[in-house]
């Protein structure tokens, strides 16, 4: 069974504006699932692997993006590790900064591994801000 990428996009709380909706990655590997993210406040993020947790409960699910399938031969641990290892931007200049930057840089990572290709990127990260854009205006 091949494993499958999605990008998760939850409504804004208690506000549902495009800047606000939060964004993760989401992985079905054979074993189990893992909703990749990072949390937090501006120059405050943190990385979280919320392993087998039902996206449903974690917020209000505006959408769900499919991105592609990865060969299984790719093993969930390096998959797990190398979007562990995007970096997180805390500085005083990255205000602006937050997990919708976050995903598409972990995408990019992948792209650089091979595991995906850049168009499917591309194609994802188009989905995911028009879901964002789905939100009202400041």
């Amino acid at each position: 069974m091949p494993q499958k990428l999605f990008i998760l996009i939850y409504r804004g709380d208690p506000l549902d504006y495009s800047e606000y909706r939060h964004t993760a990655l989401y992985f079905h590997f054979p074993s189990s699932r893992s909703i990749m993210h990072i949390v937090g406040c501006p120059g405050l993020f943190r990385y979280v692997n919320n392993i087998d947790t039902d996206p449903s409960v974690m917020g209000s699910l505006a959408k769900v993006v499919p991105v592609t399938e990865i060969p299984t031969d790719i093993g969930e641990d390096s998959i797990s590790q190398t979007v562990a290892r995007t970096p997180i931007r805390n500085g005083r200049l990255d205000l602006d900064w937050n997990c919708q930057n976050w995903v598409g840089d972990a995408l990019a990572r992948l792209v650089e591994r091979g595991w995906i290709s850049a168009e499917q990127r591309g194609v994802a990260i188009d989905k995911m801000a028009d879901a964002c854009l789905e939100a009202g205006d400041d």
